[in-house]
Formats: C-alpha cells, structure tokens, sequence
C-alpha cells in the first residue's frame, strides 16, 4: 500500500561544489527527488557552517532544506541517491507533519564566493607537554588501575 506523506530534507553539500554555482546544484539535488516521482514544495538554501566535525575531508558545509511529498516506498530511492551523490555529504529525511511558512519565503540571494575556505581544524587546547606521559597518570600523579570488562580468561 502507497501512502502519500509530506517529508522534510536536510542536505549537507560540499561547499567546492556550492563554489562552482549554486543554482545548478541545487537543481541537480532537488532532481535526484523528482526522478522518483517526488512532488517538491519547497527547496532553499538555509545556511552554510562551520561542521562539528570533519565529513569527507570538509570543514564547512551549506545546508539545503527541501520540503516534499512522496510515497512512501519513493524515499528509499531518494535516500539511496543523495548517500551515494558525490556533491550531498550528508542527509536526513524525516517524516513531518505540516510545511512551515518560513519554507515558502524566497530564498535569499548570497554570494558563492563569499563563502570561507575550507577551515583548517582547531588545534586542541591541551598541549602535548600537558597531557599524561603515561597511561593512568592523572595530573602528575599515577592512578590505580581500572578493570576493564575482562573474563577470567583474560587476566
């Protein structure tokens, strides 16, 4: 049985793709959702940022937001071609219960190369003269051992 369901669709592109022209990106993504029979009700750019951590080798990403319907048995097809699409570094589908307005809004024109170069990652605040030489000390001082999940075949 078919079910017909509004869905929404975050996609994480690739900014050296972005670079390259938005408008035909975004067309080849919102695409990927026609070619299986998705009806799109909304796709816009919603932001682009700093990642929590490195996807493919990215620092930064831009975010497009897409709203759809589809039948259900559609997203597989639609996830399938987004996780193996070179320019979307990550997606996530969800089922919702209605669009917001805000989705409706024209998108805001930007500046592609305005976008910042790839970060570089954050060096880590603790210095390598500051942590533990050895395994189990803390704070200078050796800690007792901690039992680590072991059968008695093991110790």
């Amino acid at each position: 049985m078919q079910r017909n369901r509004t869905y929404e669709c975050m996609c994480l592109l690739d900014n050296r793709e972005v670079r390259k022209g938005w408008q035909p990106l975004k067309e080849a993504v919102v695409g990927m959702f026609k070619k299986h029979g998705a009806e799109m009700m909304s796709a816009r750019r919603w932001d682009e940022r700093r990642l929590a951590y490195p996807i493919k080798g990215q620092h930064r990403a831009t975010y497009l937001l897409a709203y759809f319907k589809a039948d259900t048995p559609q997203v597989t097809g639609i996830r399938r071609d987004l996780q193996f699409n070179e320019s979307v570094l990550r997606s996530l589908v969800l089922g919702c219960e209605e669009v917001p307005a805000s989705a409706y809004e024209p998108e805001a024109d930007f500046d592609v190369n305005a976008i910042p170069v790839d970060d570089s990652p954050v060096a880590s605040s603790t210095h390598v003269e500051d942590a533990p030489a050895v395994a189990g000390e803390a704070n200078g001082a050796p800690v007792d051992a901690v039992e680590v999940n072991t059968t008695e075949e093991e110790r």
